[in-house]
């Protein structure tokens, strides 16, 4: 067991002798920077809690083959993460080396997203997956073509066609995955714990749990209280120090550790079949978006720059917002070259909205709407605008007006993700609401 988590070794047989030993405590907390295996690890203990053969990765058991390709009735797999980058992987190493492991692999990659969306989860809120549905059912469908048990020696026609079409698929699908679980569905996760499992456990993943909101956060720890005896949680975060006191003390944690080079060579050679040179797993699965993180970034970047210079007129902003506002207006020199006018940089710099509203559309065709690769780019941007204004809460010069416009802004992004995902709104308009109303907070 747990021969597909590499470089980990420590953490590994740590898991190992608790499983042989039957020891697994009710939630485990899995913890350790992006990329480092949480996930793998987490879906490998499902499996072997469940199988009662010994777990082998080739064990023939009804319950490890459905487990194999992530299909198994006893887990739930919830919580915010991108998948499109993984998806787009493991379609470029079934081109490279076309084989039973690699068809493995991208079934489990495609059925990671897919498992946001099972009806357990959105019992009593089914009007919520009326958009996605259709696209679940087209994928599934298509995955049908994928015998994995009895897979031909070459690529087939049928199934090079259905892997294209399912990448593209799964691009318009991750739209609409919920950013993190909110309460109805982890009261849903409650119901569904109190039943008996088909196998011998069920386990309840839930990735990056140091995001959820007071709300579902709140109706988690109810169940950690006394979780039934037949249920394992497994909580991953990056971010330990974010996880509710009281949840780490219903938790026992399992460090991963940040892969070295060496490491990092072996895990993209043996998992993804490549030679490629990348200093993480991370920056390999990124470097397959279409929209990558550093062009979120960017954008956020931008988009923030605009938003504080307009603010700067009516409001003394705090030396790391003055920063940003002064950092656009010297990336926005060229935009301006020949101008003259009197007033500060930030003042000079209001105004540029619309300019970097085009420029975000641009970059991103439209969040999706001229070009299907970058359909999860607005979801990607409101992400990278939430981190950076959480990486200026965290400045030590930030004061308390400064965290009052932070906090409004967090809401109004909330909302824009809602919008999007429940009403299925335009981001591009999306978009220029959040700036306009970004820079009406007073």
């Amino acid at each position: 067991m747990f021969e597909n988590l590499l470089a980990q070794d420590e953490v590994r047989e740590r898991l190992k002798s608790d499983i042989t030993l039957d020891r697994i405590p009710p939630t485990l907390l899995f913890t350790g920077p992006a990329g480092s295996g949480k996930t793998t690890a987490a879906l490998e203990l499902a499996r072997a809690v469940s199988c009662t053969k010994g777990a082998a990765w080739n064990c023939a058991c009804p319950s490890c083959a459905r487990h194999r390709v992530l299909a198994h009735p006893d887990t739930l797999l919830l919580g915010g993460r991108s998948f499109p980058e993984e998806i787009a992987a493991a379609a470029q190493m079934l081109d490279r080396s076309w084989g039973k492991p690699s068809l493995y692999f991208f079934v489990r990659a495609v059925r990671k997203l897919l498992r946001r969306f099972d009806p357990i989860l959105f019992a009593g809120e089914e009007a919520r997956l009326a958009k996605a549905s259709p696209l679940v059912r087209e994928i599934e469908e298509d995955l049908g073509l994928f015998t994995l048990e009895s897979a031909p020696e070459r690529p087939e026609p049928a199934i090079s066609k259905a892997v294209a079409g399912i990448a593209a698929a799964c691009a318009k699908l991750e739209a609409f995955a919920p950013d993190m679980p909110p309460v109805f569905m982890v009261r849903n996760v409650e119901s569904w714990s109190r039943l008996a499992p088909f196998g011998r456990r069920k386990t309840v993943i839930i990735e990056n749990a140091d995001r959820m909101q007071d709300s579902p956060r709140n109706a988690l720890l109810k169940i950690l209280e006394e979780p039934p005896e037949t249920v394992r949680f497994v909580l991953c975060t990056s971010r330990r120090g974010s996880v509710l006191a009281t949840i780490l003390s219903r938790s026992r944690t399992y460090p991963f550790k940040a892969r070295n080079a060496a490491e990092t060579k072996l895990v993209i050679e043996r998992i993804f079949r490549s030679d490629e040179e990348s200093a993480s797993v991370e920056d390999f699965l990124a470097a397959r978006r279409s929209f990558t993180p550093a062009a979120a970034e960017g954008l956020a970047r931008s988009f923030l720059g605009a938003v504080l210079c307009t603010l700067s007129a009516t409001h003394r902003l705090d030396p790391p917002m003055a920063r940003l506002a002064s950092a656009f207006v010297s990336q926005g020199e060229s935009r301006n070259e020949g101008n003259s006018g009197e007033g500060s940089g930030q003042s000079r710099g209001a105004g540029q909205g619309s300019a970097v509203l085009a420029s975000i559309l641009e970059s991103t065709a439209e969040f999706g709407t001229k070009n299907e690769s970058y359909a999860s780019s607005f979801e990607s941007f409101l992400g990278a605008l939430q981190r950076l204004l959480s990486g200026l809460l965290a400045e030590p010069e930030t004061g308390p007006d400064s965290v009052r416009l932070a906090s409004a802004w967090a809401e109004l992004l909330r909302d824009a993700r809602v919008q999007k995902q429940t009403y299925n709104r335009s981001p591009s308009l999306l978009a220029q609401a959040l700036m306009y109303s970004m820079e009406a907070v007073r």
